[in-house]
């Protein structure tokens, strides 16, 4: 018997005032039309990673783990950024693909969490991986995206406090017309 926990998570990159996560249209795993839902997980790692690749990166990008980000374009302005996660009771919520859940109404939040993305990298609790400048791949190419996080090697670490080659990931994605 799979039993639904009673806390579920959302990861937002938008900090939401009026108290109440409001269904959006998202895709929800493995279908390829929009579903208007709140959408949530049992993991709250996974939420913060979710919540933090929003504000990390642009275009394509994937969570592997629920510390590691693989991503197209790096954001250059993260710092000062913050994400949010919002715990949620899972009443009304339906057991979705992939572990995660969905609800077709509004769902009140009761607890929110503020996350300091930058911190979140510096301190080693999410790691960025920034797909390399020589490596091509079209933002709207999800299936070579799919391709390329399958080899770590397509990809530089970024850190954010070093001036090594990581920061020129950063610059070539700029130059490069990534952006």
């Amino acid at each position: 018997m799979n039993s639904k926990p009673k806390i579920l998570y959302h990861g937002s990159q938008r900090h939401i005032e009026s108290g109440v996560i409001r269904p959006m249209p998202a895709h929800r795993n493995n279908m390829k039309t929009k579903v208007t839902a709140v959408f949530a997980t049992s993991n709250f790692a996974r939420a913060k990673n979710y919540a933090c690749m929003r504000v990390i990166a642009y275009g394509l990008k994937s969570p592997i783990e629920n510390d590691t980000l693989y991503v197209h374009t790096l954001n250059p302005d993260i710092s000062g950024k913050k994400a949010y996660v919002y715990e949620l009771d899972s009443d009304g919520f339906e057991l979705d693909v992939g572990n995660s859940y969905y609800s077709l109404i509004d769902k009140p939040i009761k607890k929110e969490t503020i996350i300091d993305v930058m911190q979140e990298i510096q301190e080693g609790r999410i790691k960025v991986y920034v797909l390399k400048p020589e490596i091509n791949c079209p933002p709207d190419r999800a299936d070579i995206w799919e391709e390329l996080v399958k080899d770590k090697d397509n990809f530089e670490l970024y850190k954010p406090n070093t001036n090594s080659v990581n920061m020129s990931v950063l610059a070539q994605s700029m130059k490069g017309g990534r952006f």
